[in-house]
């Protein structure tokens, strides 16, 4: 298990793409049970993503964070904080890694946006991630669920009265459970703190 672990470490690269499913808060307990799906047979549960750059020989980690916005993080911080960690690239070579990382730095310090609406201020994590591989064209905004079979949990009702905005259920944007099942991501394997 430890051998597998550092051989996927090893292997990372700039444009991979880390996802959490070890629910840490209410809020990422309430992603997981509003966007779960199920791709080709694999149960989609994941409440968070960022992704990867590749320095010399330390990696880092770039995502939307609700308590520091958007940020640069090292590797093993994020591992330690996370826990339990997928790691996916994108089936095709990448085409240009570099532009991802150009474009996911120039968002560094914007907020955190915790409507996950795209008429509001900052971004939200897959959203950054949408927005990073935006040359890829790999990600499109799709129609946003916050509970099954088009319902809105009771939980997420009570999210947006505290935001004062109505629940956007249906409207366009993404969730790392819908980024993966766009088909265009392949499984690495799992990293475990």
């Amino acid at each position: 298990m430890m051998e597998e672990r550092l051989l996927i470490l090893i292997s990372l690269k700039t444009g991979d793409l880390l996802l959490v499913k070890k629910a840490q808060n209410k809020l990422s307990e309430m992603i997981i049970r509003g966007t779960k799906q199920t791709f080709l047979d694999r149960p989609l549960a994941y409440y968070h993503i960022g992704i990867v750059e590749k320095e010399g020989t330390d990696f880092f980690v770039l995502h939307a964070t609700k308590d520091h916005g958007c940020i640069r993080q090292p590797l093993d911080q994020f591992i330690s904080e996370e826990g339990l960690i997928d790691v996916y690239r994108k089936s095709s070579p990448l085409i240009n890694s570099l532009k991802i990382l150009k474009r996911a730095k120039s968002m560094l310090e914007a907020p955190y946006n915790p409507s996950f609406r795209l008429d509001q201020p900052g971004y939200y994590c897959s959203d950054y991630v949408v927005n990073a591989f935006k040359d890829e064209n790999i990600f499109h905004l799709s129609p946003m669920v916050f509970g099954p079979n088009g319902s809105v949990l009771p939980e997420w009702q009570q999210y947006y009265e505290n935001l004062d905005l109505p629940v956007p259920n249906g409207q366009l944007g993404s969730s790392p459970n819908s980024l993966i099942s766009q088909g265009h991501l392949k499984f690495i394997g799992a990293i475990n703190s």
